[in-house]
């Protein structure tokens, strides 16, 4: 499994792949869409249970582990 920061592991994705992880997580999480960008471009961590269906999402989604 190949370990990256979360920044780099979105700037890497295709604008169809940011959109699609936008809204599965915001549903996911019940949160807003600029919410979970804001995760993405780290401006914000995700707490608890939230950091944890992030990480989950992206395993089984990508194969990606994300460090801190």
């Amino acid at each position: 499994m190949k370990k990256v920061k979360l920044r780099a592991f979105w700037e890497s994705q295709s604008v169809a792949n940011r959109n699609k992880i936008l809204l599965e997580l915001a549903d996911k999480c019940h949160n807003s869409i600029q919410t979970v960008r804001a995760w993405m471009l780290e401006y914000r961590k995700p707490q608890g249970l939230y950091r944890d269906a992030l990480a989950e999402y992206l395993k089984d989604n990508f194969q990606v582990e994300i460090t801190e």
